[in-house]
Formats: C-alpha cells, sequence, structure tokens
C-alpha cells in the first residue's frame, strides 16, 4: 500500500448481516468504502461516498455498469458480500489490476462452489464417498431417487444464481411431497439472463437427509491468499437455522474441533484458491460430509471477527499486497453470534407450539454462551442496524416466515430427529 494512499472499496448495499459487518470492519480501519444501491449500509458512519446503481439482481444491466465501472477506474475493489457479487466479480477478473486480479477466484472455481452439483462432486473428504446427491431430469426420476434413499430427502436450488436467495429449500417426507414440490422454480426478476446460462439451475436437487442437520451444522470460515495460502480460520456451529433443515444460520456457536477444521480445509484447498470462505459440514456417526461452499463473506462473520479473525480486513491487506502466514492461534471459543429479530420471534413461536420433551432437553444443555453479539450490526454503527431491523418490521413476510418456521421446528423436531439417515 502506497505511503498515505488506501484504496476504495465498493460495497453494494443492501439491509442484510455480512454487509454492514463488512463495513464495520474496514471502515474502522480508514478504509473509505464507496455505497452503491440502497440499504441500510449508506447511512453507516463510515459510509465515504454514496451512489447509484442498477439492482444487483438485473443480471442484464449490472453486469456491464460494472464492467464500465472498473475499466474507468472508479471501482478498484469490490466488497465480496453475496453470491450474484462474488460472481460478477470472478467473470469480470481479468479487466482488474494484477495485483487486485490475484485475490479474486477464477470463475470455474466460484461455479464449483456455487452451482451445488458440481460441489458435490468435488467435495468428498478424504476415505469417504460425499454425501449422496442428485438430479433429475424429471419428476419421475426424483420419485425413483426417493424410492431408492428412502424419506425424508432434502431439497433445494442448486444455485441461488438464478433463483434469488429466498427460496431455501424444504425437507421432504414422503412421494406425496416430493410430487408436490419438485418442478422448476421461478427464475428471479431480472435472472434470466444467468438461467439462459445456466439452464439446469432451475430445477432442485435432491440430498440425502442427515438428522444432526438441524440442530449442527459445522462450519469453517476464514480467508485465503492465492500465494500465501490460509491466512486465518476457525471453526463453530449452526445451533439454529432459518428455515429449519435448510436455512441461514440465527444462532452461531464458536467451537474448538481439529478434525473438523483440518477437514474443511482440505476441502477449500481443492476447491478454492483464494478469497473468504465458509464451508458448511454435517456428521453422520463417524462420518463427516461437506455440504456447502461460500466463496464469499457470510452473514455470521461477526462472530469470526470477534473471535480474533478479521476477515474482512485481511482480504482488504491480501488485495494490496499484504499477507503474512496462516494465523494458527487459539480463538475465541465462548462466544456467540445471534440474528436476534428472527432468533425471538422463532422462540416466541415455539413456545406457544406444542414442543417434544427431546427438543427442550437439548435447549437447556446447550444454553447460549454469556458473551452473545449481533449478527445485524452493533452498536457502535448504530444507524444501519437500526434501519435494517426497521427494514424486516416493515416486510411482516419475513417475519410471518420466521413465526411459522418457529411453530414447524417446534412441531415437528422430534418427527425429523428420529428419521434414519440412510
Amino acid at each position: 500500500m502506497t505511503s498515505g494512499f488506501t484504496p476504495s472499496v465498493a460495497v453494494f448495499d443492501n439491509y442484510w448481516a455480512t454487509t454492514l459487518a463488512f463495513a464495520r470492519s474496514l471502515g474502522r480501519r480508514g478504509v473509505p468504502l464507496h455505497f452503491y444501491g440502497s440499504g441500510a449500509g449508506r447511512w453507516s458512519r463510515y459510509c465515504t461516498r454514496h451512489y447509484s446503481c442498477p439492482p444487483v439482481e438485473d443480471f442484464g444491466r449490472f453486469l456491464p455498469w460494472l464492467s464500465e465501472k472498473i475499466r474507468s477506474g472508479d471501482i478498484t475493489r469490490i466488497a465480496p458480500t453475496t453470491d450474484l457479487i462474488a460472481y460478477y466479480t470472478s467473470r469480470l477478473r481479468d479487466e482488474f489490476s494484477p495485483e487486485v486480479k490475484r485475490t479474486i477466484a477464477p470463475l470455474a472455481e466460484i461455479e464449483s462452489c456455487l452451482i451445488k452439483t458440481r460441489f458435490a462432486g468435488l467435495c468428498s473428504i478424504a476415505g469417504q464417498p460425499p454425501l449422496a446427491t442428485a438430479a433429475p431430469d424429471d419428476l419421475d426420476g426424483a420419485l425413483a431417487t426417493g424410492s431408492e434413499w428412502g424419506y425424508p430427502v432434502i431439497l433445494k436450488p442448486k444455485s441461488h444464481l438464478v433463483v434469488g436467495s429466498a427460496e431455501r429449500g424444504r425437507l421432504v417426507r414422503n412421494a406425496a411431497e416430493l410430487r408436490r414440490y419438485y418442478h422448476p422454480y421461478n427464475v428471479h426478476p431480472g435472472q434470466e439472463g444467468l438461467a439462459a446460462i445456466y439452464p439446469e439451475l432451475c430445477w432442485p436437487l435432491i440430498q440425502q437427509y442427515v438428522p444432526s442437520a438441524r440442530r449442527r451444522v459445522y462450519s469453517v470460515s476464514g480467508v485465503k491468499d492465492a500465494d500465501s495460502g490460509v491466512l486465518a480460520a476457525s471453526v463453530s456451529y449452526k445451533r439454529e437455522q432459518w428455515p429449519p433443515d435448510v436455512g441461514v444460520s440465527t444462532v452461531q456457536i464458536a467451537c474448538d474441533d481439529e478434525r473438523i477444521l483440518e477437514a474443511g480445509l482440505q476441502v477449500v484447498d481443492r476447491l478454492l484458491s483464494c478469497g473468504i470462505f465458509e464451508l458448511e459440514l454435517v456428521t453422520d456417526r463417524d462420518r463427516l460430509y461437506a455440504i456447502d461452499l461460500n466463496p464469499r463473506a457470510f452473514g455470521f462473520i461477526a462472530l469470526d471477527i470477534a473471535r480474533g479473525a478479521d476477515l474482512p480486513w485481511l482480504w482488504f491487506r491480501s488485495t494490496v499486497g499484504e499477507t503474512q502466514p496462516w494465523l494458527r492461534q487459539t480463538p475465541r471459543v465462548a462466544l456467540a453470534a445471534r440474528d436476534g429479530l428472527i432468533h425471538f420471534m422463532k422462540h416466541f413461536a415455539g413456545r406457544r407450539a406444542r414442543n417434544d420433551a427431546g427438543l427442550r432437553k437439548e435447549r437447556r444443555k446447550s444454553s447460549l454462551p454469556r458473551a452473545t453479539i449481533s449478527m445485524l450490526g452493533a452498536w457502535s454503527d448504530p444507524l444501519p442496524m437500526l434501519i435494517s431491523h426497521l427494514y424486516l418490521l416493515r416486510h411482516p413476510r419475513n417475519l410471518s416466515r420466521a413465526r411459522a418456521a418457529g411453530e414447524r421446528e417446534a412441531g415437528e423436531a422430534g418427527e425429523a430427529s428420529d428419521a434414519p439417515a440412510r
């Protein structure tokens, strides 16, 4: 980094935890942040400038606009906060300066991470096969898979590039439910161009169900430099999620597990050469399965930052050529991150719904650590946090779906946890 000059980072604005955490991490270190679009981030105390831009979801308009901004030098670095942003940045990788290009994963790597059928063929952990995954071309093929594996199974999008992030998938308990739900997804408005490039992404995939995924999905998260390797990495687990079985984390607990860490980093090293990452893994008896790899910042990144692994800052330093060996430090373990609003709605609904004894026992055994931080913003930068919560309150669908998730989780946990993994 040239003395006295710190390059700016473009942040494409929204109301979500990843963007707000990225802004706090870099902003408090004096990195100029240029926010584009609408969202809560532009109200951050760390916002240096604010600009308009086409909607990120509008592939046909946004990608040419972004290409022109990179070529003109208006944008030199982009915060990797969503799947679409990571994908666009990788598609335009050759248009960045050499020092930044080396920190952007090639498109083939991004596709292997974001397209789950490709990921499933590459993510096996040494000594065991990957989790059973199928992508039938029609309903008859899906029913044949369900009959062969047995129910329940997980039905989910092959990628969020085409269907958007609102469609998370579902647990399918029998053939009747599979008949009902196995059909092409609606293409998210504006992403028709991506659907034309990847038509197979309109159909869901079927994956073996592992009961432990309802209560514990491990994450190996960190950041990797193309030359120096992994700069920092840690382990945590998703204790609660929305929706149940297939959702994003609403309560993430820090932990320390060398076996999970080593296995996870083997998969990351195989698929991704650089950048921030979060790999999800589930356990089934003595087996360990990798189920998802996000080649970008993730919703509970504030937890990693609080544990001492400031991933956005390490990523930024990598973009200016300042790298260091792997920080094999012992991270702070007695810590948790929580999406407070959705967590509250789920638990409020759960108390009103039927609750089985096993779930009550599980919750008593796994109370949150005393030190718990918020995923969605912080009081050190209060306006974005407050605006993001108001956004959720202004869109009651978000809260009603969270409440429904809590009722399903409370009423169905016993049934799901008793289902055999095949």
